[in-house]
């Protein structure tokens, strides 16, 4: 029984015999080193899960501020994105004024080198406006001065659209031979007759020219004004031309002014060559100078 050794496993009841189990010393060796390197992996386990328990707590923190590191760098971009959207928007509502303001000195007539010179344009002047706190308060800035000056261009439009349906020229060039309102009669020796517009005295085949851009509402013989034109300019503005040669437009015609609408003459009514201007003002017969006279004033 020697370098060997016994263990003895008495049994709670002692109606059944002790059970005796035996083992060599190089057993007792195997068991004692399994024990020491079960008991060194145990431990190690143990290390390694306090170990790795607190990896996990102190990184869980550096997670969750790199967590909101991302989220803060989304907001930025968001608000980078939106801020070059507004920096795009300024810059088309700023070609969109600088077109703007070129049409409407282009109708106007305003020479840029000149007005970029000046230090304000009417009312508006760069002085009166202070730095805007923030891109949006700029981008709002700019928003309403462009309304503005949409505003202004659909005036400044309108305006020009007036102004060219204006009589503002003569239609021919030359002596005014007879004015507006009452005068000798010219076939009746001592009687008078009331003028309706006046006369030009000009050879046959003068080109007469429109006063005003218009439409052509009568293009024809007429028994007293020989061959006559007439021009609804709009506004309440018609004017007529008579005793003509030729005449070159027909009813429905656009015509701009200083276009030519007929060539002067004789026929009808008339003493001699010449051109007879009429112009109407909401259905009133004028004097048609009054148109040359008011454009000279201005």
């Amino acid at each position: 029984m020697k370098n060997k050794y016994s263990i003895i496993i008495i049994p709670p009841e002692h109606e059944k015999a002790p059970n005796q189990i035996q083992f060599s010393i190089k057993a007792k060796k195997i068991i004692v080193i399994s024990s020491a390197a079960f008991g060194l992996l145990f431990s190690g386990m143990c290390i390694h899960d306090i170990y790795q328990s607190y990896y996990i707590k102190s990184y869980q923190q550096k997670i969750a501020y790199v967590d909101q590191l991302e989220l803060e760098l989304q907001a930025k971009n968001l608000e980078i994105a939106r801020l070059n959207e507004k920096s795009a928007e300024i810059n088309d509502n700023l070609l969109a004024i600088a077109s703007m303001e070129k049409k409407i000195a282009s109708i106007l007539k305003i020479d840029q080198e000149t007005s970029e010179t000046e230090p304000s344009r009417g009312n508006f002047s760069l002085q009166s406006y202070s730095e805007p706190a923030s891109l949006d308060q700029a981008s709002a800035l700019l928003e309403n001065q462009k309304q503005k000056f949409e505003e202004y261009y659909d005036v400044t439009v309108k305006q020009e659209d007036k102004v060219n349906h204006t009589p503002s020229i003569l239609p021919v060039n030359g002596p005014i031979s007879s004015d507006f309102g009452y005068r000798r009669n010219p076939f009746g020796r001592w009687t008078s007759e009331f003028h309706t517009g006046i006369d030009i005295a000009c050879p046959v085949g003068t080109p007469v020219m429109a006063v005003a851009d218009g439409i052509v509402t009568f293009a024809g013989w007429d028994g007293y004004w020989g061959r006559k034109v007439q021009i609804n300019h709009g506004f309440g503005v018609v004017t007529f031309y008579a005793h003509n040669s030729k005449l070159v437009v027909n009813v429905g015609d656009q015509v701009k002014k200083g276009q030519v609408v007929a060539y002067s003459g004789n026929s009808g009514r008339s003493t001699g060559s010449h051109s007879h201007y009429s112009a109407y003002v909401n259905g009133e017969l004028v004097d048609p100078l009054i148109f040359t006279t008011l454009t000279k004033e201005q």
